[in-house]
């Protein structure tokens, strides 16, 4: 359900919020694209009201001596505020003079805000001042009743339907307290159009420094969005990401599975600075599996031999160390067995029932050996022919993704025109590629998930 904003100005007996008495109150309803409701009111305050006031807003005690009295409107105003952000030109005033009066009636007020001059800074940065007035006049927004409920709520609703525009260019689908925390600097060098024209659709994307260097690849299923992470990320790196950002160029994909491959590719062909994750490519260690005298598979890892047929490759023995620890809590496998404890009996984690017990014959080998070729499944394409079908860049097309003889080949797309159940000429419209080790854990982690999906449907 879209959300909705209760757009607020009330009128009081004071310039300050508290202990102040509401005078007059207007509610204007917004859903995020056009007005749905109003309501306006003068408000009987049952008390005088200072002549420094009348002369600020018109509003004097004969005027809102046969008005309802807050208690009888209080109702109205809490239900069409309720579930709706409150917003208002300086809301902590407003709000805190409605809680106040609802305080005075024995009850309670709690609505989340949003401060037009707070979102205004952040959206429309520039301005001299950003007083409703001053603000409306730089942009060219007529407010019909200056200092009067309605017209000032009817002022507030023209400029927050601006910044509805500034933040959908930003990709933000609404506007919240959240939201507004994270809406982003825009990098000094980055022009504000090049961004604004980032699709929201998935792909690879460039990033270029002032010099036209490629500084950054990245891979993303919204790339707008992506960018706001990248501008809100407060870590050392991004900081200076940030700051080198000059231009931002994009290649769409359709499919996550094709930009997950485009990115680790193209990362090794250009080696961009900031990217550090896949930059060291060539593998050191691999994963291998062998059966010991007790008849137990059991793993371990080492350097690559010649010749030896790894389960999977490691770039350093970090790596393959923290993938196997990973692996012995997922599968429930024996760390002594695995090679990561050196022990005679058994291994720690069967004391504290973390390991099922085949290094204490409390398991059979048969049945743990279950799990470790579960393990060695989901590390092995099988020696297969066959095409992975993902989107296209457009709904006339599809992506596909090629692996011969249980081997990566690479990606392409096939227009509607050309597709057929029998895969016929799909080989003409792949780009070939490497199939190095990254490559084949993207596709196997594809794999995987697809199965794990399928089964919990």
């Amino acid at each position: 359900m879209p959300q909705e904003y209760a757009i607020i100005d009330i009128e009081t007996t004071g310039r300050s919020g508290a202990g102040q008495k509401v005078t007059e109150i207007a509610i204007i309803i917004h859903d995020g694209k056009k007005v749905i409701d109003e309501y306006q009111t003068l408000v009987n305050p049952e008390t005088s009201i200072p002549y420094s006031i009348t002369q600020l807003t018109g509003i004097h005690d004969e005027m809102v001596m046969h008005s309802p009295k807050f208690f009888e409107i209080a109702k109205k105003v809490y239900k069409m505020t309720e579930g709706r952000i409150f917003v208002a030109h300086n809301v902590a005033f407003d709000y805190g003079v409605l809680r106040g009066e609802f305080a005075s009636l024995g009850g309670t007020f709690e609505r989340k805000q949003l401060c037009t001059v707070k979102l205004a800074r952040k959206l429309l940065p520039g301005h001299g001042s950003y007083s409703l007035g001053k603000l409306c006049t730089d942009l060219g927004i007529s407010i019909h009743g200056r200092h009067r409920a309605f017209g000032d709520a009817e002022a507030t609703v023209k400029l927050l339907e601006i910044m509805f525009g500034k933040a959908e260019d930003l990709g933000m689908e609404d506007l919240s307290l959240e939201s507004v925390a994270n809406i982003p600097k825009i990098p000094p060098q980055l022009d504000r159009d090049t961004y604004r024209s980032l699709p929201q659709a998935t792909g690879v994307y460039y990033i270029y420094d002032a010099s036209q260097t490629l500084v950054y690849i990245g891979k993303a299923k919204n790339i707008r969005q992506r960018m706001l992470s990248h501008f809100n990320d407060k870590s050392r790196k991004e900081k200076s990401l940030f700051e080198a950002t000059a231009d931002i160029r994009y290649v769409l994909t359709g499919s996550e599975l094709i930009a997950l491959l485009m990115e680790s590719d193209e990362i090794k062909k250009h080696q961009p600075k900031f990217n550090r994750a896949l930059k060291q490519t060539k593998a050191t260690y691999g994963l291998y599996a062998y059966e010991n005298q007790k008849g137990v598979l059991q793993l371990s890892v080492a350097k690559l031999q010649a010749g030896s047929l790894a389960l999977n490759t490691f770039v350093g023995l970090a790596r393959a160390t923290k993938f196997l620890e990973q692996a012995v809590a997922s599968y429930r496998l024996c760390p002594k067995y695995c090679g990561l404890e050196k022990t005679q009996d058994s291994c720690f984690a069967s004391k504290i029932k973390k390991c099922n017990g085949v290094c204490a014959d409390r398991e059979s080998v048969v049945d743990y050996n279950v799990r470790v070729e579960e393990l060695i499944d989901d590390l092995i394409l099988k020696r297969e022919d066959f095409y992975i079908e993902e989107p296209g860049r457009t709904a006339d097309e599809i992506g596909i993704v090629q692996i011969k003889q249980g081997e990566y080949q690479g990606y392409g797309y096939v227009s509607s025109s050309d597709q057929n159940t029998g895969y016929e000429g799909y080989e003409n419209c792949i780009e070939k590629k490497d199939n190095d080790s990254d490559a084949s854990k993207i596709i196997l982690g594809y794999l995987k998930k697809q199965r794990e999906h399928n089964a919990s449907r």
